[in-house]
């Protein structure tokens, strides 16, 4: 784990997402793995305009922006002239896991897949095989792109490209253990002094919000994407505070409630996970719509 980590951190990431709130969760994630060296582009085409001076050594892209999507940069990437790496490491993700989509980005030359939402532990067993177990590349008329060919050899016992090893995994798992109760002990710590805020107090707004700098950190290593979800809606809301805006303290404690839930065992039910943050962001859109600076 030590060597893949070190490789992450001395990696330069590019994150292309036409969801600026993406691109931040994903950052966050690799800020959380070791890795300070994260730029985003906000489309395909956007990304085109960077790689050139950036020369980043892995791209997350989505799949669907406009007005150059995941498939249109990566054959950019793998077959233009201009191209400054043609085989540096291209992970996509999309929300599509459908065979045709995962066919179309195998032919494109898409290094590898990650289906939404995206999880720590999905994403770090995409960079073990892109950085310490690459495919061969081919550069030929037809394809270009890393090798297609997987084999599942039931008698081969060295590392498996497409998954951690089990002691890795193993060590994730506890590890998220751990960060999902610190989670909720930081979130009841908070939610008893939450009455004494003063939001015009600049010295409370700037404790809680280092509280939430330490939540984010155990939601990355806790695995739990919707949890780091609202726990940056939490960070939007004490922004707009900061900002002089008329934000209820009582959408504090809701989002500190949700994200007790996110964070145990109810939380991994996805459905109603997902119907949380849902509201949640309902919740924070109408506040802000219906407030002023003060």
């Amino acid at each position: 784990m030590s060597q893949l980590l070190h490789k992450i951190a001395n990696s330069t990431f590019l994150i292309v997402d036409d969801q600026q709130f993406l691109c931040s969760v994903l950052a966050d994630l690799m800020r959380g793995f070791g890795a300070y060296n994260s730029h985003q582009a906000k489309n395909g085409a956007h990304a085109i305009e960077m790689m050139g001076s950036l020369k980043p050594d892995i791209v997350f892209t989505d799949l669907n922006m406009e007005p150059v999507n995941g498939f249109e940069l990566t054959q950019w990437v793998r077959r233009s002239p201009e191209s400054p790496d043609r085989e540096v490491p291209i992970i996509m993700l999309t929300g599509n896991s459908d065979l045709d989509t995962i066919h179309k980005a195998r032919n494109y030359g898409v290094t590898e897949m990650l289906i939404k939402p995206v999880i720590p532990k999905q994403v770090l067993a995409r960079l073990h095989t892109v950085l310490l177990e690459p495919r061969e590349f081919i550069n030929e008329k037809t394809y270009v792109g890393p090798c297609r060919r997987r084999h599942n050899d039931e008698t081969y016992k060295g590392p498996r490209r497409r998954a951690c090893d089990p002691m890795q995994i193993q060590a994730t798992t506890e590890a998220a253990t751990k960060a999902a109760e610190k989670i909720r002990s930081l979130v009841f710590s908070l939610v008893s002094t939450i009455t004494k805020i003063n939001p015009k107090n600049a010295n409370h707004l700037q404790q809680f919000s280092a509280s939430i700098v330490s939540m984010k950190k155990l939601a990355i290593k806790s695995d739990n994407a919707n949890a780091a979800k609202a726990v940056l809606s939490l960070e939007t809301c004490v922004q707009s505070l900061k900002q002089g805006q008329n934000i209820p303290l009582t959408l504090l404690r809701d989002h500190l409630e949700c994200i007790v839930v996110l964070s145990g065992p109810v939380g991994k039910n996805e459905t109603a996970s997902t119907e949380l943050i849902t509201n949640l962001r309902s919740s924070v859109a109408s506040t802000t719509a219906n407030t002023k600076v003060a």
